[in-house]
């Protein structure tokens, strides 16, 4: 660098400097981020971990390795930083690149007794082997090959190994090695891995082999792909399996019956749980299934006695309260009202831990008195129901059918304490100056994180309620939408439940914020999303973080699952790979697509369209045929998927939060379901 251009990049600012360092290491612009990087860490003592590391990192792309190396052992000695773990990893990592193995592999050998988060342990392992010799050094590779089967190192590992066959099949070894290397690859989600190692093992137990099927069974099961082939698979490995691991493949292969409308089967598998494994932990579980497969199929009459046994035998399980639910519904439905209202006090007792259990149960004891011809009673429950939760699915439930019977109830929440803001403390807090710097720079992501680890010491020095607006106001800024929420619901909670004026919109738009409204205002009106229903799926699906997976491998803000990512992909023809799901932009363009094709098919009825997105259309588009000419509010009960049944109640009232906070609106849910557009059932 000449010494003019020296002169010219120093004399920046310490943050412009950054976000171009920043910004050209982002580009990949390794040389360009570390002349922009170069001596700026003495002029930012506040970000000063960053800036070195950033600086550091550039160095070591750019062949750099010394000052790579000197980098990363500033950022290592800085023990607040959340670089100072993973920097001794990347000094070790330049003596590598440097070709000093013996001092490299020292060093991961010392490393390697503590692992750090953001650290990839099998890089080392790997060079380890390699330096390795003789069956030591095939012992290791073998090592990486089974106990980190996912790795995208692994294979290399097995052929280094000396064990990998011509024709690509699994590394030879012991059974049991094999099928914990397949159990690994199922417990990470890498299920069609799983599968082809499972395939190709030979057993020559019955032991080994009831252990090969129940492995293949619950990849099938929890995969939701051939729910029969799951069910034989686990039903038929039970008798050679021990103890517990038994009793879960009889519950399981039962649901995985259950899972493929084979309910005959799978109430007589739920009892073999109870009468064979009635120790298990399984067994309450058992029994309260039995008895909601029945009512789930229509059978009230029959679905009562196995949901009494539950409540007479598990009642203090976490399956009792539900019992009681289920029980209720059967004695209303089947025309026992009495008998409905004592579940529903039952109930009620039981679930006292949930929020949801006294919304549920006042609804429908007006509902229940109303039908036994108590209707004074009954109104007042509901209206007493819409007064309290008046923006939860029951409340609104409440307010609808009371508007139905021709009287109104007006909102009524209470005016917010914060009326006004509360007085500015002090603002040179040092954790509050650091993000700031951070966001600054460009560093948006990384400044909220960084705010987030330090939260609570700004709470301790500028006291809680004085720093809550500053955490949530920056919050906003940083994209730090899932901790603004969660700390807005949880120091905040009585101000949300009070009018979104004054002060109080703060509090309120930090729990119901427009996130990402640049790609949701970009790609949720072209594909016919209602306004502000994508926040609602959102905030319920992820909860605002981009990174997520859940359990059935959904990703990222709208939670869209790959498979699904790659037929709306294909549609809208761009190309598709499942990471870019973690894209903000790629996940709500995709996302959006799918939501809004789902509006269509089922006219705009949003409560079926969250359905339909958390539990398939083609399951929604049954229950409605099934169930579709009952009121609404039955309806809603009568979804199968609990998951799903759930889903639809938490998501309408999120939104009908999101349309009274932007829009004024009370949302308004119907008493009937509205006809279907021709050609969807």
């Amino acid at each position: 660098m000449t010494g003019l251009l020296l002169l010219l990049v120093t004399s920046q600012p310490p943050t412009a400097q950054l976000m171009a360092g920043y910004e050209a290491f982002r580009a990949g612009d390794y040389a360009e981020a570390a002349r922009r990087l170069q001596g700026l860490a003495a002029r930012s003592p506040r970000t000063r971990d960053y800036v070195s590391y950033l600086d550091a990192e550039s160095a070591f792309y750019t062949g750099a390795y010394d000052r790579a190396r000197s980098g990363y052992g500033e950022v290592a000695k800085i023990k607040t930083s959340r670089f100072a773990g993973v920097a001794a990893w990347r000094g070790a990592d330049c003596l590598w690149a440097q070709g000093k193995r013996a001092e490299a592999a020292a060093a991961y050998r010392k490393l390697l007794a503590k692992i750090p988060p953001l650290v990839d342990p099998v890089v080392a392992r790997f060079r380890l082997a390699e330096l390795a010799s003789g069956d030591d050094s095939a012992r290791q590779f073998r090592k990486i090959f089974l106990e980190s089967p996912a790795h995208p190192l692994a294979d290399e590992a097995a052929k280094r190994a000396g064990a990998q066959p011509k024709d690509n099949t699994p590394v030879a070894g012991d059974a049991r090695e094999r099928l914990r290397r397949a159990e690994k690859l199922a417990d990470g989600r890498h299920y069609d891995e799983a599968l082809r190692e499972l395939d190709a093992l030979a057993v020559d137990t019955p032991e080994l082999r009831a252990a090969r099927d129940f492995q293949i069974g619950m990849a099938k099961y929890r995969m939701r792909r051939d729910y029969p082939q799951a069910a034989a698979l686990l039903l038929g490995a039970v008798p050679q399996l021990p103890g517990d691991k038994a009793a879960f493949a009889q519950f399981h292969g039962a649901r995985a019956l259950s899972r493929a409308d084979r309910d005959d089967e799978a109430i007589a598998g739920y009892r073999v749980v109870v009468e064979r494994f009635g120790q298990s932990r399984w067994a309450a579980e058992a029994q309260f299934l039995s008895g909601w497969l029945e009512f789930n199929r229509g059978r009230w009459k029959e679905a009562a006695p196995g949901l009494e046994v539950t409540l007479a035998r598990h009642g203090r399980t976490a399956f009792a309260a539900d019992a009681a639910w289920f029980l209720a519904l059967a004695r209303y439905f089947g025309g026992a009202g009495a008998g409905a209202l004592d579940a529903l006090d039952l109930h009620e007792k039981l679930a006292r831990k949930d929020p949801e259990a006294p919304r549920r149960a006042l609804y429908w004891r007006g509902r229940i008195l109303e039908t036994l011809g108590r209707t004074d009673e009954g109104r007042g429950r509901l209206r007493d129901c819409a007064r309290r939760w008046p923006f939860d699915y029951y409340g609104l439930l409440a307010r609808a059918r009371l508007k139905a019977a021709g009287e109104t109830v007006p909102l009524s929440l209470p005016s917010s304490d914060h009326s006004e803001r509360p007085p500015a403390p002090r603002r040179n807090d040092p954790t509050l100056e650091r993000a700031d710097e951070l966001l600054r720079a460009g560093l948006i992501a990384e400044a909220g994180y960084e705010l987030e680890r330090a939260e609570e010491g700004v709470s301790k020095r500028l006291g809680r309620e004085a720093a809550l607006p500053l955490l949530l106001e920056r919050y906003a800024r940083m994209q730090g939408f899932r901790r603004a929420y969660h700390l807005a619901e949880g120091r905040a909670a009585s101000v949300l439940q009070a009018m979104p004026s004054g002060s109080a919109r703060l509090y309120w738009e930090a729990a119901y914020p427009q996130a990402y409204k640049d790609l949701i205002d970009k790609y949720g009106p072209p594909a016919g999303n209602p306004d502000l229903f994508l926040y609602a799926i959102m905030r319920k699906e992820s909860g605002f973080a981009p990174q997520v997976v859940s359990y059935a491998d959904a990703r990222g803000l709208l939670q869209v699952i790959p498979a699904v990512g790659e037929e709306v992909a294909a549609d809208e023809k761009i190309p598709f790979f499942a990471d870019e799901l973690f894209d903000p932009d790629v996940n709500v363009r995709l996302g959006a697509a799918h939501i809004g094709g789902l509006v269509k098919r089922f006219g705009g009825q949003l409560y079926l369209v969250a359905g339909a997105y958390n539990g398939g259309s083609k399951p929604m588009q049954r229950w409605v045929k099934a169930h579709g000419r009952r009121p609404f509010d039955e309806f809603v009960e009568l979804v199968t998927y609990e998951q799903t049944r759930e889903y639809m109640k938490r998501v309408v009232g999120i939104y009908a939060r999101y349309l009274y906070l932007y829009r004024g609106e009370i949302y308004q849910l119907p008493m009937t379901l509205p006809p279907l557009p021709e050609g969807d059932l």
